[in-house]
């Protein structure tokens, strides 16, 4: 149980962490001043919601229980977050931005990881025959 939750939260961490570099740069570079900031946050904010919640759903569903998809969603939360904060420790921030990510997104995540995992247990329970 526990080390599917880790392998698939490590697994949706990197990927978020993939986006968070472009969504860093994207948002806060100078070259990129000319992107409309409100769509920017938009998307920046819907994909790792989307990503953790479909994490914690996908481990729930297959081990039936939600703490796994807790676990899933708060590694891939801390991971995703402690990029984000070195991401803007790497644009002049200070570092305390890499321990408030790593704490936001593990925060975030188990949330997100929680309601997708739920969102599963209901649906297999609902698809489960009853004798």
């Amino acid at each position: 149980m526990t080390r599917t939750a880790l392998s698939e939260g490590t697994r949706a961490g990197g990927v978020l962490a993939v986006w968070t570099i472009v969504f860093a740069v994207l948002g806060l570079a100078p070259a990129f001043s000319w992107l409309p900031e409100v769509p920017l946050l938009a998307v920046g904010a819907v994909v790792p919601v989307v990503v953790l919640g479909f994490t914690g759903f996908r481990v729930a569903f297959n081990s039936r229980r939600i703490p796994p998809g807790v676990i899933a969603g708060a590694v891939a939360g801390a991971i995703s977050g402690g990029v984000g904060g070195l991401a803007y420790v790497a644009f002049g921030k200070p570092l305390l931005n890499v321990a408030v990510g790593l704490v936001l997104g593990a925060v975030g995540g188990a949330v997100l990881g929680t309601l997708g995992g739920v969102v599963a247990v209901r649906s297999t329970v609902a698809s489960t025959p009853r004798p």
